[in-house]
């Protein structure tokens, strides 16, 4: 969304911050012109994980830097949360049972492929809001 560069993008969750998502919930709504919110949302029954989970799944989600909080307000890239410690992607992975086939012998690499993609995308992330 942000290559149409409408005036406010935000990429947020449901439980992990819910300042968070008021506060950009609220820029939305106010927002003059067209606005955009990315919410993360865990389906406890499609994503094979315990419901009283959700918040974990949230939290791991934005700790592992799987979700990243930040927004875009009128073309400006803003970081609105970073992780004290970066966790590995496999904690948030392990507790959703969609992804048990991958910690299989024959399928490790692939974590380490997503772990790869996700410290890249999260330096790029860093790099476009001036946190680099």
């Amino acid at each position: 969304m942000a290559a149409h560069n409408i005036p406010y993008t935000a990429q947020t969750t449901l439980t992990a911050d819910f300042k968070d998502l008021y506060l950009k919930s609220e820029k939305a709504i106010y927002k003059k012109g067209p606005a955009f919110l990315n919410v993360l949302a865990p389906c406890p029954r499609g994503w094979r994980y315990n419901t009283p989970d959700l918040m974990k799944i949230c939290k791991l989600a934005v700790d592992t830097c799987i979700w990243p909080l930040y927004e875009i307000e009128d073309g400006n890239w803003k970081l609105t949360y970073k992780p004290r410690k970066k966790l590995s992607v496999e904690e948030y992975l392990k507790p959703q049972n969609r992804f048990m086939h991958l910690f299989k012998e024959k399928n490790l690499h692939l974590i380490e492929k997503i772990q790869k993609h996700v410290d890249e995308s999260w330096e790029e992330l860093l790099k476009k809001c001036g946190e680099a």
